[in-house]
């Protein structure tokens, strides 16, 4: 017997020893830890307190219920007033709808559920209870804490599939910025332009005084213009609010 072949049946053993103890550290993680190789953790980002929450609904059926679950956080550092209303919502291929939803807010102490009925409505009636709801029709004051929002959303008398595609405001006093992208707002011929507006970015707002109501909240639209050259990408845009203790703007 040669030593060349001597030489490669010492190389093939050792491959074949080097085979077996891979497959054995293999099967022994498997059987013994099956959570590290079956069960990989999958990271998840959640918003911490969000301008704003958006939902994608797909509508298959007449009805039906779908829950967001864990979809923000929201921090409440002291005393704070939540409101959900819908900022801007957009629907494709749905011809009739009657959609509601319910938020519920959890920490570690509190528990706070809001119920928001017809929040979309489409081409159908929905009655609803003619109480005044906090957190949906009035600002709800909440405890500090830090808190873990879950949305669920229910429909009926939907027609035809489709998309229905939801932006909602949490924050009583909060502002929302909408990109229009290439729709046309509404008319703007009586706004009023804001002192300081140039050709480069105006504001304009369609009201100089908004005066607070019975739960001590105003309200006001505003629209921002920017000329945007090309390859600028503007997010950020800090509006002022005058004699916020009156409730004037």
């Amino acid at each position: 017997m040669s030593s060349r072949f001597i030489s490669k049946s010492f190389s093939l053993s050792v491959l074949i020893a080097i085979i077996a103890g891979l497959l054995s550290t293999c099967l022994y993680f498997i059987s013994f830890y099956p959570m590290l190789t079956s069960m990989l953790p999958t990271p998840t980002i959640i918003p911490v307190n969000p301008s704003s929450v958006s939902l994608q609904l797909e509508i298959q059926s007449s009805e039906g219920v779908r829950e967001f679950r864990d979809i923000a956080i929201i921090e409440v550092d002291d005393v704070d007033s939540l409101l959900f209303r819908i900022v801007d919502s957009r629907v494709e291929k749905v011809e009739s709808l009657s959609l509601s939803g319910r938020a519920r807010l959890e920490s570690s102490e509190k528990t706070y559920e809001i119920s928001m009925p017809c929040i979309l409505v489409i081409d159908t009636p929905c009655p609803r209870i003619t109480m005044i709801i906090p957190g949906y029709d009035v600002p709800l004051t909440i405890e500090s804490g830090r808190y873990v929002l879950t949305i669920e959303l229910s429909w009926k008398e939907a027609r035809n599939g489709g998309k229905v595609s939801l932006m909602l405001s949490p924050r009583a006093y909060d502002a929302s910025i909408i990109s229009l992208d290439y729709r046309k707002p509404e008319g703007t011929s009586n706004w009023v332009t804001a002192e300081g507006s140039t050709r480069s970015y105006a504001l304009l707002v369609d009201k100089v005084e908004a005066i607070a109501d019975a739960s001590g909240f105003g309200e006001f639209k505003a629209y921002v213009w920017v000329f945007q050259s090309v390859g600028d990408d503007i997010k950020r845009f800090r509006l002022e609010l005058a004699s916020i203790e009156s409730g004037v703007v």
